[in-house]
Order: C-alpha cells, then sequence, then structure tokens
C-alpha cells in the first residue's frame, strides 16, 4: 500500500517512538509505503514482516535504486550502509509503528470519526452511513474492506482538512486487535453492528467476541455515543462495558430498542421500514440488512441528518460484491458467497423463508471457519435454521458442512445430500433445479463457493 501524506523525519521519530539512526529531523516526505515496489525517493518505507515475506529483506536495494527518502526497521533486523541523503528510525515493531504514525496523522486533523465494528454487517453499513453523510459533507470511508492493521492506519493517512467525517470499519480474529486499531483511530463516535459466532477458533465463546468487539470503547471519551444491537446474544456484555467506560448507549433493534422500527417489510429486492414515525425505504434484502439499515438510521438521525436526507442516499445505494447477490432467471440464485458464520448463515436462511415463503427452496451450503471445537455444533444447528425457514433441499460440501448433512439424517425434515467434490455437487443440483425454485449458495470465503453460483447462474 502506498498513500500521499506529508511528516518531517522530526515528527515521525516522535509519532513513533523511535530513535533517529541517521538522518536529518527537518527532512520531510511526501507518502507513505509498505510496498518495496511503489517505494519513490520521498518516500517512507515501512517494512513489514509477513508469512511469506519480510519487508526488511528489500531495503538493500531500494537504497540501491535510491527510491525513498528513509525507512523504519524493528530492533532486530540487519540493515545496510545509509547512504548520507537518507534517514534511518529504529523501532521495536515497524507493524505498531505504522499505526502509531497514521494516529499522529489523525489528530491532526479535524474531521469526526465513527468506528464501525461487528460479527457481520459492518461493510454494508459502513458503506451506507458513509453515503448518507457524503451527502452533504466530504466523508472519508474505509475502502473495500481495508479493516485490518495495514488498512486502517492507510485510510487514516488519507484524511486531510477539508473532511468533515470518516467512518472507519475495523475487523478482528483474535482479542486486541480491536484495541489496537481504535487506539489508532480515536474514535468520536463508534458503532458495533452485533456480535455473533464469528472466530470462536480463537475466542472460544460469543461473550468474548462481545468483549473482543467492545475494545473499540476504550480510547472513546466519556460522554460518546456507542450504538449498540439490542438483539445482539451478548448485548449485556457490550451494555456494561459501555457503562463502565461512561459512554452513552443508543440500542437499535427490531422490538424494545431505543430505535426499533414500527413496521417493516422484506421484498426480493428492497426493505421497508417506519421508523419515530418515518418511512424508509432501501434496495436491499434481507433481515441481516434491516439491522444495517436501522443502525445506519440511528447513527444518522443522532448526528442530525434528517429523514429525507437519509432516504436520498438509501435510494441510490448499491450494496458491494457477493453480498446477497440475486439473479432471476429460470429459477432465482442468491449467491451469498462473501463468508459464511453461524449468525449470517442463520439470517440467509430466515429471510429466503420470509421472502419466498411459497416457492421450493435449496439450500447449497459449504464449511463455516473458525469455529473451533464448536464446528459440529454449529453446523449440526444450521440444519435445523433450514428446515424451520422452509428449505426442502440441503446440498453440502466440504469437511464441516457435512455435519448438516449428518443432522439432517437424524432429525428428517429436509432432503439432504452431501459431496465431495463442487462438480459432482453442480452435476446433482442441475439434475434437480427446477422452473421458480429459489437457492441459497453460501460458505466461508476460502471455499469459494462463488464458483457454484456462478455457474449455476450461466445455465
Amino acid at each position: 500500500m502506498k498513500e500521499k501524506v506529508i511528516f518531517t523525519v522530526g515528527e515521525i521519530v516522535s509519532a513513533v517512538g523511535g530513535k533517529l539512526i541517521k538522518g536529518n529531523p527537518e527532512m520531510s516526505v511526501s507518502s507513505v509505503t509498505t510496498d518495496s515496489r511503489m517505494s519513490d525517493m520521498d518516500d517512507l518505507f515501512i517494512p513489514l514482516k509477513g508469512e511469506k515475506f519480510d519487508g526488511h529483506h528489500f531495503i538493500k536495494d531500494i537504497l540501491s535504486e535510491k527510491r525513498m527518502k528513509g525507512f523504519l526497521y524493528s530492533l532486530s533486523s540487519s540493515i545496510p550502509e545509509i547512504p548520507d541523503d537518507c534517514f534511518a528510525v529504529e523501532v521495536k515493531d515497524t507493524l505498531h509503528a505504522l499505526g502509531r504514525l497514521s494516529s499522529f496523522h489523525r489528530k491532526r486533523v479535524q474531521a469526526e470519526v465513527i468506528g464501525i465494528t461487528g460479527t457481520n454487517g459492518k461493510t454494508t453499513t459502513k458503506e451506507l452511513i458513509a453515503q448518507i453523510f457524503s451527502l452533504k459533507n466530504k466523508t472519508l470511508k474505509s475502502e473495500k474492506n481495508y479493516n485490518n492493521e495495514v488498512g486502517v492506519p492507510f485510510t487514516l493517512f488519507r484524511l486531510s482538512k477539508d473532511d468533515k467525517y470518516a467512518v472507519i470499519e475495523m475487523g478482528m480474529n483474535h482479542s486486541g486487535e480491536i484495541s489496537r486499531l481504535s487506539s489508532y483511530a480515536q474514535p468520536d463516535s463508534a458503532l458495533i453492528t452485533n456480535a455473533g459466532e464469528g472466530h470462536l477458533e480463537f475466542l472460544g465463546t460469543v461473550e468474548n467476541v462481545a468483549k473482543a468487539k467492545s475494545e473499540i470503547m476504550e480510547p472513546m471519551k466519556k460522554g460518546s455515543f456507542i450504538f449498540l444491537n439490542k438483539d445482539s446474544e451478548a448485548f449485556n456484555v457490550m451494555e456494561s462495558r459501555a457503562q463502565i467506560s461512561g459512554l452513552k448507549v443508543i440500542s437499535f433493534g427490531l422490538k424494545n430498542a431505543d430505535v426499533s422500527p414500527e413496521n417493516f417489510k422484506l421484498s426480493a429486492d428492497r426493505i421497508d421500514y417506519t421508523l419515530m414515525g418515518e418511512k424508509y425505504s432501501a434496495p436491499l434484502y434481507g433481515i441481516h440488512n434491516l439491522y444495517n439499515l436501522l443502525a445506519s438510521s440511528a447513527l444518522s438521525l443522532y448526528y442530525g441528518i434528517k429523514p429525507e436526507q437519509i432516504n436520498e442516499a438509501f435510494a441510490s445505494f448499491e450494496n458491494v460484491g457477493k453480498r446477497s447477490e440475486i439473479t432471476d432467471s429460470i429459477y432465482t440464485v442468491i449467491n451469498d458467497t462473501y463468508n459464511s458464520n453461524p449468525l449470517s448463515l442463520r439470517s440467509a436462511l430466515n429471510s429466503i423463508g420470509m421472502i419466498y415463503k411459497d416457492r421450493r427452496k435449496i439450500a447449497v451450503i459449504s464449511d463455516m471457519k473458525e469455529l473451533g471445537d464448536k464446528s459440529e455444533f454449529y453446523h449440526r444447528a444450521a440444519c435445523h435454521d433450514a428446515v424451520s425457514s422452509g428449505f426442502e433441499y440441503l446440498l453440502t460440501y466440504g469437511e464441516y458442512s457435512e455435519f448438516m448433512n449428518k443432522e439432517a439424517v437424524v432429525s428428517g425434515g429436509i432432503k439432504a445430500e452431501h459431496f465431495n467434490s463442487k462438480e459432482d455437487l453442480l452435476a446433482s443440483l442441475y439434475k434437480l433445479l427446477k422452473k421458480d425454485d429459489v437457492v441459497l449458495v453460501k460458505g466461508s470465503r476460502s471455499m469459494k463457493m462463488e464458483e457454484v453460483a456462478e455457474k449455476i447462474i450461466r445455465v
């Protein structure tokens, strides 16, 4: 990654808590990059250590080609001789230094930062809020899903004096990650879309997931607002954390929350709901997106944005790829292959059950990853979600999804078959498909179930 942003060497040393080994504190850089291929003569190069590569190994070549002004390096790394017109700063950890430098930049601009995290829905909610706010004010947002310890800092580097708001998405799969990201972003307000059964391999319980998501509150000032999903299983964990931190909680949910719809209607191509007497409508699909809309509405209304402005933003909204993409032809295919966990799968199944009540429904499901020793339990439970949502067929592929098939054999209520290859699954599905069927295709990102969805869409 690379971003244009100006720092003096003195500012860099102070921001990262490093030691200037060589160079003049008055020197300056015009860009920051972590990609040696993108480095140029006025850049600060920050080498990162990954699973396959260590950026420190490229410092010698970049120096010889005069493609940077200076660099950071970690204590444990050896470095070549530094030219007189270059600078070098020693730090304990280059990844953490990247975050601290982005935090320094965040503090020197006046933008109001809104932090977004959650098990599901954070990217869609971030996109919705950014679209609403950008109608009247210059608003920065996290691009794509740049929500990790590299993506968040580079998003913060993009902040300019003209930005009124910044909507920053933060992701995680281990405890402590949101804490670091939030310390960089320093949110003025924050929103947790939900806390569900995601990353249990690393976190163990939903309560621990809620605690990890709640780390977003750590740097927030007392009296700041935090928006929480009251229908989350561990809402009380997040609410307690907010109270301890002296934050003001605004809850959203389908019933008995601070922000709840008086009524709502889900259809294949839109969601309509009434909130505080005002009608809202958006071209989105599913119960999960109703929660995203409620979250976006709650936060936007708090910031004084009028209902008509919110509706204007909703009207032109287009969701990001492979999240409940619906294709209608002889039959309907719902491509929901961006990712999968128990909460998102349950929402997908329930949404189809609510919207396509009178049509034959087929679930094509692959593994949900990162569930650890809870994998069998949650895959078996998903079978019952499919049954209660009115699905007639369940086709599974993958190591863990076979538990769904086994549960179907034991409990009944749905015709099920398991496959060891996508080719065999597709061959069976082609024979099964009939006019007006509704097919859900879903699985974790690594299972690449879009390959199945794309092939049956083309038939």
